[in-house]
């Protein structure tokens, strides 16, 4: 055999011998361990024997960077992460100096059941978007009581005292029905009429007695249905939803329907349907079937057919 050859083929059995052993190190080593990231909690707050404790983690690569944790004894009961980025949690409300702040406290019995409660703010970070309301019981038993999504939260939502001839001492929340949100209008002119609910039957439910009013005033709804016949774009005439309708029409009406006077939001329709505008048969079919939509409709519509 030429040296040359002979040399080719030493060189190569060294290097083979060298990957064999690098190989063989590779598996054989234990995996070193990384280094465990430590995020500590930046809201924490305790009532024994629970502890509440918000985490934000800018190391997160799962699309999430936010989550809550709720311990007893120590012990995790409860872990919720957030499902995109930009989303938040608060412990009670999502500013300090909100008015609502002192009423809702950890610990503070919020329902009216006697056992002291927790309530976490979600504000989920999306434009005009979204507060969704978490709310636990955290006596003898752990429990989650439920949750209210408030939707465009930049209205509300509010907790509010109990009436003072209401035979319960719990909160109840002020929440506003987004369900016309963008419905032949733009968000900032899109009506949001007013829910309220109280927890009742284990639950917070719609609390008819209080979202009901007196009559309405006459005088203003005369004046209302004069704003909208003479709303300057509706003189161009033409047919619905093609043509220009104030949006104080069905936000009216709207109030009037949520406060328990279904009758005279129907009778407000033809008092202030534009004369040059076609379609108003169109509009209240289009109208009811949009109602039909908000989860609260079930209640509002039982609420106006009860008086």
């Amino acid at each position: 055999m030429p040296d040359s050859r002979r040399f080719v083929d030493t060189v190569a059995d060294a290097m083979f011998a060298v990957l064999v052993v690098a190989l063989t190190a590779a598996f054989a080593a234990p995996a070193r361990a990384e280094t465990p990231v430590v995020v500590i909690p930046h809201q924490e707050e305790t009532v024994a024997p629970y502890v509440a404790r918000i985490y934000f983690d800018a190391k997160a690569k799962d699309g999430s960077d936010s989550y809550f944790e709720i311990l007893k004894d120590g012990k995790s009961v409860y872990v919720q992460k957030a499902k995109t980025k930009g989303e938040k949690f608060f412990i009670g409300t999502m500013y300090k100096d909100d008015p609502d702040a002192a009423m809702i406290k950890m610990g503070m019995d919020i329902t009216g059941d006697g056992q002291p409660d927790l309530v976490i703010s979600e504000y989920t970070g999306f434009a005009n978007c979204c507060l969704v309301l978490h709310i636990f019981e955290i006596g003898p038993t752990f429990r989650k009581i439920g949750t209210i999504d408030a939707e465009f939260g930049d209205s509300g939502p509010h907790f509010l005292p109990p009436d003072k001839d209401s035979k319960s001492t719990g909160l109840v929340i002020q929440i506003h029905d987004w369900t016309f949100a963008n419905w032949n209008t733009d968000f900032a002119d899109s009506p949001a009429p007013k829910v309220i609910l109280r927890f009742t039957d284990n639950a917070y439910r719609v609390a008819p007695d209080l979202m009901r009013t007196l009559a309405p005033n006459a005088g203003d709804l005369v004046a209302r249905a004069n704003a909208v016949r003479s709303y300057a774009p509706s003189a161009e005439g033409g047919e619905w939803p093609h043509a220009k309708v104030s949006p104080q029409l069905w936000g009216t009406m709207l109030d009037l329907i949520y406060s328990g006077h279904a009758d005279d939001a129907w009778k407000f329709l033809d008092q202030a349907w534009p004369a040059k505008v076609q379609g108003k048969d169109a509009f209240a079919r289009e109208f009811r079937a949009q109602l039909a939509k908000s989860p609260y409709w079930p209640a509002v519509e039982a609420m106006n057919s009860t008086k």
